[in-house]
């Protein structure tokens, strides 16, 4: 008996040797006990723990801990690191899920007596305490209970309010993304997800470009990310800081994905061009412009587009676009030259025939007498030329058909034609106002 008592001892004083700790320092520490005797017999119990676990019986191991954890659990931080191993490796092993589901409890329960008696616990200079042990607690109750979101979302939250939201970068990324998932299967409100969003928003801020950018693309395509969410989450934030460059561009980032085109959005993407020009913003500032007649606006963002461009292709469509405007805003004379200058860059446009053929067509009313009505002749021959670029498309073909026979109702009769020196067949020139243009005499039939 007397040499077990001794070995007992001796196992105790090489515990406490290893940690700095003499037998008579730890008689008089509190953290193992409440007297003398408490603490000897509750080192006798670590030295026993430590045993267990060195040799993985962990069953006996779990009850020497249960007992620390009753009597000493202020004894060492090492009790809560081993004990977590030990609830992990059963989680591990479990064969059903009922016994899973209880051992994920206990683990989340030594933790949480490690946040409680290790709360300002560190090593070496790293601050390993409360905040450190609820963000594994949210990692390892999502890693081994994925399905319980309501659970998954506690920790999570724990985790972030304990730390006063200063995360590893990683770790928001995480907790965005599960609460994503949740949005998307209907556990959370958009509220909520745009609430979390906006705190998480700094922390991401100093993220390697990967995890900004994935960040980004969680919310984007979360579903959250809708108009109403975009104009509620930044009306505010842009009122108080509209020179905020980071601000203005994120939020038109998003709102652009989104496509919106309300008040707030063109004030965003306004400052947003004005801070950093691309013709990328001009042209979806002009087809909201573009959309909402107001051509005058669309035609600025327009021309500043067209002077960036240097496909002739691309800088036809913006000529057709620009044509199309000014159609819009009633000046047949500069569509009918915005719609020249496509042609020239590419003959193969069609549209830019059509609009020519519509800039001709406004301009009819304004001309005198016969060439008033020689107008829809070479309106006709322009909208021919369109029917020849659109032989491929039987849709267009119909409707360039219809608006030809529409315009043939407007040519001069054979008497006007007589009466005015005009044969069938002969060459013409239409001059009025901006239009001249060579033509064929056809009496309406």
């Amino acid at each position: 008996m007397k040499k077990n008592l001794l070995k007992i001892f001796v196992a105790a004083c090489a515990v406490f040797a290893a940690s700095n700790v003499s037998a008579q320092t730890y008689l008089e520490d509190p953290r193992y006990g409440n007297s003398p005797e408490e603490r000897k017999e509750n080192v006798t119990t670590l030295n026993s723990f430590n045993d267990y676990v060195t040799t993985k019986d962990y069953d006996n191991a779990l009850k020497q801990l249960n007992i620390l954890l009753e009597k000493a659990p202020k004894a060492t931080v090492n009790l809560y690191i081993r004990g977590a191993m030990i609830y992990k490796n059963k989680i591990q092993r479990a064969t059903s899920v009922d016994s899973k589901n209880a051992y994920i409890d206990s683990l989340m329960r030594l933790y949480d007596l490690r946040c409680q008696h290790f709360a300002d616990y560190s090593n070496k200079g790293r601050d390993m305490g409360a905040g450190y042990t609820t963000q594994i607690m949210a990692r390892e109750f999502s890693q081994f209970r994925p399905a319980d979101r309501a659970g998954v979302r506690k920790y999570y939250l724990q985790a972030m309010s304990t730390n006063s939201y200063n995360v590893p970068t990683d770790f928001a990324l995480n907790f965005f993304n599960e609460l994503v998932e949740d949005y998307k299967n209907d556990e959370i409100e958009a509220d909520m997800l745009l609430d979390e969003y906006g705190k998480l928003e700094n922390i991401i801020a100093a993220a390697p470009a990967e995890e900004k950018d994935k960040f980004e693309a969680l919310f984007a395509n979360s579903g959250a990310a809708n108009c109403d969410n975009l104009e509620a989450m930044y009306k505010d934030k842009f009122a108080a800081n509209p020179d905020d460059a980071e601000l203005v561009a994120k939020a038109f980032a998003l709102m652009s994905r989104a496509g919106c085109t309300g008040e707030l959005f063109i004030q965003i993407a306004e400052k947003n061009y004005a801070n950093t020009p691309s013709a990328e913003t001009a042209i979806r500032l002009a087809s909201i412009f573009e959309n909402r007649k107001e051509f005058d606006r669309a035609l600025k963002y327009l021309n500043e587009s067209l002077a960036t461009e240097e496909d002739p292709a691309a800088k036809a469509n913006l000529y057709v676009r620009i044509a199309a405007s000014e159609l819009g805003s009633n000046k047949a004379s500069a569509a009918g030259a915005a719609a020249r200058q496509a042609i020239s860059l590419n003959p193969e446009n069609g549209y830019a025939y059509l609009m020519l053929a519509q800039a001709y067509a406004m301009s009819a009313s304004g001309c005198e007498g016969i060439a008033g009505q020689a107008v829809y002749w070479v309106v006709t021959d322009v909208l021919s030329k369109a029917r020849g670029v659109f032989a491929d498309d039987p849709a267009q073909v119909s409707s360039i058909d219809s608006q030809i026979a529409s315009y043939r109702a407007h040519f001069p009769n054979n008497e006007e034609c007589f009466f005015n020196g005009l044969s069938e067949g002969q060459s013409y020139t239409v001059k009025c106002g901006w239009i001249n243009a060579n033509t064929v005499v056809r009496p309406r039939k």
